[in-house]
This record gives C-alpha cells, structure tokens and sequence, in this order.
C-alpha cells in the first residue's frame, strides 16, 4: 500500500465517520462506489472502530492500521534496491547507513559522510520518476530553496548533485522523530511546548517570507524535533512557490499540499496563495497539538471535484478546555476562511504568540494593573519612614512630622482604590489584585497573595530556598544597618555592640553567599545554562516565554499536582512516574497498568544497556582516537623511500583499525538511534497514562481510557526493546 493510498483511505474514514451512524454504509457506498478495495479497506477500519462515536476508538483503529502499513513498509524491497542504487553512485564519498524514511517522489538516508566524518540526511528522487524534466525541475527547485534560508528551525542544505541519473541532495541530520510522530503516540502536545513549537515555527517562517518564500506544506511531518536542544526544525520545501518567480509547475486549479493542512484558499487550487495560507498551516499544526486532533477532519475529492467544509471549526477552548482564551484565540484566528482575518505576517503571529506566552493576569482594567506597583511601594514607603520616626535620639516633632510623611502615598492609595469603586471589581477583587507582587519580583512573596498564574509552586525546591534567603538578606541586612547605633547603646560592656552587630552581618554575608554558591552548583549540575540557572533561582515567577525553554521546564513541578513529573532525560525516573500513575488509574484498569509497568521495565533496560553501549564506543570511536589513527596511517602511507613487510604490515593493521573505528561510529549512531526511539516511546506511555488518568466524567467515572492504545503503544514499546537487545548483541 502506497502513503497517497493509506492517506485517501484514512481520509474517507474520517469523512464516514463524521456521519450519523444510521447515514455511514449508504454515505461509503456512495464515495466509493467506483472503488471496492478502498471500500473494503475504510470497512475494516469501521468495524476495528466497532462503529463508535468515541474518539479514542477511532485513533486506536487507525493506530493499528498505522503500525500494520509501517511492518509492510519496512518490509518493502524498494527500500534495498534504492539503497543498493544510492550506495553504487554515491558509496566514494558516504556510507549509507540506513533508510529514515520515504515518500512518493523518493527516499530519505542517514549516511556517514567519509570525507567530514559526520553524519548527515541524503534526500534521493526516485530514478523511475527522475526520467521526467518536471519532477527533476522541482527537486532541484526544493534544494535551491533549502540553500537561500539561513534559520536555526529550518533544515539547512549541504550539497546538490546528480551522479549516474541519481538526483540527491545532502541535509543537516536532525536527531529526533517528526511532530507527527510524537502525536502518534502522546496524542497531544502539553500548553507550554506547543506554544514554544508554535513560536519556533512562526520564527522560521518569517525568515521564509521575508525571502520570498511560501512553505505551502506545513504539517506535523515535516516538522522535526532535535532530540538534543529541543528545537522544532521546519523541513521539506519540496511544493514551496517563490513569489514572483513565475510558478510553471504549478496550474490553476491544481491541488498540491494536504488535505488536513491546507488553507481554503490553496485547497480550491488558487494560484494566489500567499504568506496567509502557512499561517493557516501553521494554525492547524497548533490546533492538532493542544487538541489532539485535526481541525478539519473533511476535505475530501468526490468524483473529480475537491470539496472543502464549510461548517465552522469547533473553537480550540471548547475542544481543549485547558488551553487559555488567549491562546485558543490566536490559533482560530489563524483559522480564518477568509485570508484578510488571518495575521498579516509570521512576524506578526510570533509576537501575540510571544504575548501570550507572557500573560499571567486575569482580565483588569488599566488602573486596576497598577495596584501590584502601587501597593508595595505604599507599605514599602510607610514602613521605611516610620522606622526612621521611631529612633529614640529624635525629638518629638521630629517624630510625627515623619509619621505625616509616612502617611503621604498610603493616602494616595486610599484614593486610588475610591476611584475604582466603580470599575466593575468587588472589593475582595480588588484586594487581591492590590496585594499581588510586582510583575519583576522574583523573590518569596506570600502564597495566598501571588498572582493566579504564578509559577512559584512549580518551582524546585533548591530554587525555594534560594529566594527565602535572599529575601531575608534584603530585610535583614537593611535592619542590621539601621539599628547598629542602638545596638552600640544598649550593650553593657562597652565594645560587644559592635562585635554583635559585625558578626551577624559577617554571619548573613557568608551564609547568603554559600546558599547561592550550592543552588547554582545544583542548577549547573543539572546542565542548565546559566542564563536559564539564574532565571530558575532568582528570576521573576511571572510567566514569560523564557520558562518555556526545554531545561527549564524539565525541572518544574507539574501545575496540577499530583504525581511529580519524570524529568525529561532520566529513564528511571519515567519508570517511577509510570508506577505512580498506575496506582491512581481506576481499578477497571488493572491489566492496563501491569502492561505499562512491565513494558516501562523493559525500556528502562533497552535505555540503560544503549547508554552503556554508546558510552563504550564514545569512549573507544571517539573523533579523537579516530583522528589520531588517521594521522598515523597517512604518516606511513607518505613515508618515502622506507619498505619492508614489518611497515607493510604495520599500515595494513592500522588500516584495519582505521575501518573498526569507523564502524564503531557508525554502531553508535545506530545505538543512539534505537535509544531516542524507545525513550520517545517511554515518555509517550507517560504522557498517555496521564490522560486516562484525568479522563472522568461528571460522576468520576472513567472515560474514554484508551485501553487499545495503551495496549499498542505497550506493545511497540516491547518490540522496540527486542530490536535493542538484538542491535547489542550483533
């Protein structure tokens, strides 16, 4: 089965699937009269989906038939015989490692590059399709393309060539699986990573557009998430149109992209389509993120004639109620039909995502905003000059002519809020909003009083501690300093005022100093930069979209509570989150969790037997040790005039360990590989097991547990776990 016919076939069932359950066999005959395999096919999928309304169900039925076409894929002879093509022609300069993955116009190879010794991606147009001008015209175009943008999230290219009819071109590796399938198997990206993706991406995008540049195909796919930073990576240009550079490949009225990401106006094959429609695209890979499903399920050819549903998409809030209102407005504004709706440019779109990011407060008016400056500095101004009017050596009219300019700004306090007695804010409203700290603060503040969207409860205990001492240093110190003379006065023996007053100072100096020294010491351990350590210990807690970063947010706690997040790049302790989950699933789920507890076992070792096996070929294969054989061997490949067996034999040996050493890093990548794939498959049961955990209806019953995926994912992750063991054991 070709990816354009399992597309079709799933894009079908989506579309029977929309209908009422009485309407779906008449609506199927009727689409596919012409096509008895396709119907045969979607026919399996309803009866796998045992014509349910549930949403899991449906997934879980594509998933099996997902994974069932990945097993026949695999298995196709076309994958060995290009590569078999690819080695001959390309085998000089790179090592063809293993296919990353194909579509229809070609395929994608990890190679080892020999000349560099890096690894690197080598997109290949098919040779039975590179026999048409058109298809080598627009192969050549994508890479033309991918050479002018220069972005750290969009794929940069190496090189282009054509050796012996074989057209490639050679990309970054990007380590780390697609967008599309982290969604297979997390189903949903979480609100603050979805919303850094989005950001990335809309970054990336206006780098595209300010070169002239309309991506045209932005979909989950052709996203890539670096497994090492993290990054969101646009890739795949091979349908962008360069404005003003005339668009032969491309008629009016034909429909290139797809279906489920395109906007209306390139759905219906318009040649004027612009920057808008990427933001369209764009908008829909963030709906599918914090949604867990497309926004448009329907768009489908009926007879020649390509349809688009004009019945307006459910709102990203009412799907994903967690997601904020203003997150959920800017993506259906992305959303659009009509194109002047949209956000005029990425830019654009960057910075409302960037603002949203920021937001922490609820909706107040503009007076009311300033209350969390005012306030403080009130207090602050009154406690200062009331300590001032207390020093017993001041006279007594000294002392109230201070207190009245103590009570000066809380007075203009009092007559601040009487002005916004008629705002629309209770009284209690506005004494919360008043008490608010101020949105720089960083340090303890009470907890009652902080803001609704305050991230000091997710902050690591180290980060606690750091603030709480510093705070105190700032009261303390002050007060130490003011109240030295009294000290001096009231000490006995003449001289211990002063040794007093000089060790406790010495005493707060030394201890802050040290606290901080240990939290820094522990945030660097944990391999943050240290921008992102001074943001986590002292930056301000208002959110803001430096806190999305990924360092960062592996070390918060989760906003819901409950079970403590794994951190991300532990094995052990997803294995511990995962028991933890399963004790609080329902005890219907009993089976469920003894699958997903044994098959986190079973990763958690494939994981742990990968590190140690790339940690030895680090170690033995490292760009050091490979260096230093390859200077050897070209120090006696150039001796002159020097023969003998003892030397022939000696280069023919190094020559040897030179081509080990080689293997072992092309071992290692592999091994790194299968690592990444079945810790992504570990942090997706993690992830799947927090949604059937927090699936309830109104009564607290359990819904919609995705017992079938839990039971496929716990299954890949198995298989996964045997293709570790083998790849350690060869």
């Amino acid at each position: 089965m070709t990816p354009e016919r399992w597309q079709d076939i799933k894009q079908l069932f989506t579309d029977v699937m929309e209908q009422p359950i009485a309407d779906r066999s008449a609506f199927l005959e009727r689409v596919a009269a012409t096509d008895t395999v396709l119907r045969d096919e979607v026919r399996s999928l309803l009866a796998s989906a045992d014509n349910s309304d549930s949403i899991p169900a449906v997934r879980t039925a594509i998933a099996n038939a997902e994974v069932a076409l990945g097993a026949q894929r695999s298995e196709a002879p076309v994958h060995a015989a290009l590569q078999s093509v690819l080695h001959g022609a390309l085998g000089q300069q790179y090592e063809i490692v293993r296919p990353l993955g194909h579509g229809g116009m070609g395929a994608v190879y990890l190679a080892r590059e020999r000349a560099l010794e890096r690894f690197v991606a080598i997109k290949v147009l098919r040779p039975d399709l590179a026999d048409a001008q058109d298809n080598r015209e627009r192969f050549r175009r994508e890479a033309r393309i991918a050479a002018q943008l220069s972005h750290a999230s969009i794929l940069p290219l190496h090189t282009f060539g054509e050796i012996g009819g074989i057209w490639y071109f050679v990309m970054r590796y990007v380590r780390g699986a697609s967008l599309a399938d982290r969604l297979r198997v997390e189903g949903r990206i979480s609100n603050a990573e979805a919303l850094r993706i989005l950001s990335e991406l809309a970054d990336a995008l206006d780098c595209a557009h300010r070169s002239g540049v309309v991506h045209r195909d932005i979909k989950p796919a052709n996203i890539l998430l670096d497994e090492e930073s993290g990054r969101a990576v646009l890739a795949d240009f091979g349908i962008s149109k360069v404005q003003g550079a005339g668009e032969r490949l491309t008629e009016t009225g034909v429909v290139i992209g797809t279906p489920s990401f395109m906007s209306p106006e390139q759905a219906v094959g318009s040649r004027d389509v612009d920057e808008r429609s990427d933001i369209y695209s764009l908008g829909a890979v963030g709906y599918t993120m914090l949604a867990g499903r497309e926004p448009v399920a329907s768009q489908r050819a009926e007879p020649g004639v390509f349809r688009w549903q004009t019945k307006e998409t459910a709102t990203l809030q009412s799907v994903a109620p967690s997601v904020s209102p203003e997150i959920s407005a800017i993506v259906m504004r992305c959303l659009a039909h009509d194109p002047a709706l949209r956000f005029p440019s990425a830019k654009a779109l960057g910075e409302a995502l960037a603002r949203a990011a920021g937001e922490s407060t609820p909706r107040v008016s503009e007076p009311a905003r300033e209350l969390p400056l005012f306030v403080p500095f009130a207090l602050f101004w009154a406690l200062i000059w009331i300590g001032i009017a207390a020093s017993p050596y001041r006279p007594m009219s000294d002392r109230f002519m201070l207190l009245i300019v103590a009570l000066f700004v809380p007075l203009g306090l009092l007559l601040h809020l009487w002005n916004l007695r008629g705002d629309g804010m209770t009284k209690g409203e506005l004494a919360r909003v008043a008490f608010w700290p101020p949105e720089w603060w960083g340090m303890w503040w009470p907890g009652p009083l902080r803001r609704p969207n305050d991230l000091w409860r997710r902050l690591p205990w180290p980060a606690k501690a750091v603030r709480v001492v510093l705070t105190a240093f700032l009261v303390l110190l002050p007060s130490i300093i003011l109240t030295r003379q009294w000290v001096r006065a009231v000490s006995v023996v003449p001289g211990n005022g002063t040794l007093l007053v000089n060790a406790a100072e010495l005493l707060l100096l030394w201890g802050t100093a040290m606290v901080i020294a240990a939290a820094l010491s522990w945030a660097l351990f944990r391999k943050l930069s240290l921008p992102d350590a001074v943001r986590l210990l002292i930056g301000t807690t208002t959110p803001s979209p430096g806190w999305n970063a990924v360092a960062i947010v592996r070390l918060l706690a989760s906003p819901g509570g409950g079970v403590h997040p794994p951190r991300h790049d532990v094995p052990a302790d997803h294995r511990r989150a995962i028991a933890e989950l399963v004790a609080q699933l329902p005890p219907s789920s009993n089976g469920i969790g003894v699958l997903a507890i044994r098959a986190a076992e079973r990763a958690v070792a494939a994981i742990d037997a990968c590190t140690a096996e790339f940690a030895r070929l680090s170690h033995d294969a490292s760009t050091g040790e490979l260096d230093r054989i390859t200077a050897q061997l070209a120090a006696l490949e150039s001796a002159e005039g020097v023969s003998g067996d003892e030397r022939q034999e000696l280069t023919e040996l190094v020559r040897q360990q030179l081509a080990v050493v080689r293997r072992m890093r092309v071992r290692f990548e592999l091994v790194s590989n299968q690592r990444t794939r079945t810790f992504s498959l570990l942090r997706g049961l993690w992830v799947q097991l927090g949604v059937s955990r927090d699936s309830k209806l109104d009564d607290g019953v359990p819904r919609d547990l995705p017992r079938d995926r839990l039971r496929i994912l716990c299954e890949e992750i198995e298989r996964e776990a045997d293709v570790s063991m083998e790849l350690l054991h060869r």
